[in-house]
């Protein structure tokens, strides 16, 4: 995972991690003095920042599903590092340099192409992304830029000069660095907040650039952080860790079959809801911008449609577990459900009646036929036994061939709607028939409560079963008839054997 030359790599290292120590321990320890100075904060510093970028490009061939992300990402340092070389060379020690310069225009363009290589990179690593990751995802970065907007773009935009070109050119950095800021956030929940070493280099080295813009701007601005050259480093461990992911293995998948559960589901959306309650008492004790206030709107907006695709979500998951695959009817546990729902302060006032229904046959037809031709039959009976009962009550598989119904239609048309739902359960094909033996009880006039009448309905059902079955006997084994016996002149009438067997 780590093309090119060794010698090349060793000496990327070398500029990487080496000159961002030198430089650090310069800026904030004094190691060489103000000899130093011009060296560290130009070449030096420069040739960190473009290591970081050729870095980047020699793991774009490496990683081949995601060489596009790599690549921008690479264009995108570079760009950045073209400003910093603009910068030491024309505007450092220009009296009075122009602003914005073309070093602005390469340091912003920095942020378009990082979000594009972000986007790429993530699409490319996001597989089986579940809905709540990417709803997660949407709310943290929302949330994020709210926050920005609220704390850091509208302090530096009230303290911001100059002209309209100027202004525009001060307020692009914090809403670069916001929008990257929210971006790193908004991938961090996406990998369910387990983002691994090679995202956590990457993320890391994104968001310290953010923040030492972040600080640079208020330091030239507001001067409500300390002077000083301190802030520099901090660019340069962003582009080290940058730099550093030529050694690491691919970033790890985002998502997968992992769902996140419990606390951890509701910890975003709880977490940027509170901070959006605080934004909006802030909006009380003093005046947002408008970014602020958009921000904050879609933020909540975000959470709403979160919560309504969390309900949704889980009536499908409820109706799943309630329906029976095969047939599209409601399983056993609907019915309990069902019948639970009914209650002794409804059958009172609205009887109710239950019937079971046992199929006859079926076993033959799938020794005949086979399994799936069996699965096909209960599918087709399950769609034939729905329109049967249709508006009359409910219709329920609750065993491998055994259906129940409840009605909850007038009691004068209950068994008529019992005989048409045995007829839906009967087939003839090919010389073998199914049918169904059924039995069925009311509530409460026959039985005092759906447990009851579905013990009532069990026992009918296999009393019909019974006397098909003996009928089934009858016509299949003729009576036996036996040869005439000579009778003793002592014994009584003729006995004969029985005519029939059951």
């Amino acid at each position: 995972m780590t093309p090119g030359p060794k010698a090349l790599r060793a000496l990327l290292g070398l500029v990487l991690f080496g000159l961002t120590g030198l430089i650090t321990l310069h800026d904030w320890a004094g190691l060489g003095g103000a000899s130093l100075d011009h060296l560290a904060g130009g070449y030096l510093y420069d040739a960190v920042v473009v290591a970081a970028g050729i870095a980047c490009l020699l793991r774009s061939r490496a990683i081949g599903d995601a060489r596009a992300a790599w690549t921008v990402l690479g264009l995108a340092i570079l760009c950045w590092a073209a400003g910093e070389i603009y910068w030491a060379r024309f505007i450092v020690d220009n009296p009075a340099p122009p602003y914005p310069s073309p070093a602005d225009g390469f340091y912003l363009a920095f942020y378009p192409i990082a979000y594009a290589g972000i986007a790429l990179l993530v699409r490319a690593r996001a597989h089986e992304l579940d809905w709540r990751l990417w709803t997660d995802g949407l709310i943290a970065a929302l949330g994020t830029a709210a926050l920005g907007a609220a704390f850091v773009f509208d302090f530096i935009a009230d303290r911001s000069s100059g002209s309209e070109l100027e202004v525009a050119t001060t307020l692009a950095y914090p809403l670069g660095d916001i929008g990257l800021l929210a971006m790193v956030v908004g991938v961090i929940a996406l990998t369910g907040w387990r983002p691994g070493r090679a995202w956590l280099l990457l993320l890391a080295g994104l968001a310290a650039q953010a923040v030492a813009d972040i600080a640079y701007s208020l330091q030239a601005t507001a001067g409500v952080v300390p002077p000083g050259n301190w802030i520099d480093p901090f660019y340069l461990l962003s582009a080290a860790f940058l730099g550093a992911l030529l050694w690491q293995p691919p970033t790890k998948p985002i998502g997968g079959p992992e769902r996140l559960s419990g606390n951890r589901e509701l910890m975003v959306p709880a977490l940027f809801v509170g901070f959006m309650i605080g934004l909006f008492a802030m909006q009380h004790l003093s005046d947002t911008s408008p970014l602020s206030t958009t921000l904050w709107a879609a933020t909540m907006l975000a959470v709403i449609v979160r919560l309504a695709l969390s309900v949704r979500q889980n009536r499908i998951l409820l109706e799943q577990v309630r329906t029976d695959s095969l047939t599209g009817l409601g399983n056993r546990g609907a019915m309990e459900v069902d019948l639970e729902a009914l209650g002794p302060q409804v059958i009172p006032h609205k009887p109710v009646a239950m019937y079971l229904f046992d199929l006859n046959g079926f076993k033959r037809y799938n020794d005949t036929f086979g399994h799936p031709a069996g699965d096909e039959l209960l599918a087709r009976f399950g769609i034939r036994l729905q329109a049967a009962v249709a508006e009359d009550g409910c219709a329920y598989r609750i065993g491998g061939d055994e259906f129940c119904v409840v009605l909850t239609c007038e009691p004068e048309f209950f068994d008529r709607v019992a005989k048409r739902a045995a007829e839906a359960l009967t087939e003839h094909d090919r010389g073998v028939e199914v049918s169904a033996s059924w039995g069925g009880a009311r509530i409460p006039s026959e039985a005092a409560d759906p447990s009851a009448a579905l013990q009532l309905a069990d026992v009918r059902m296999y009393a019909q079963k019974e006397s098909r079955r003996v009928a089934h006997d009858d016509i299949m084994e003729p009576a036996v008839t036996e040869a005439p016996q000579k009778r003793a002149p002592d014994q009584g009438p003729l006995l004969r054997g029985p005519a029939t067997r059951r």
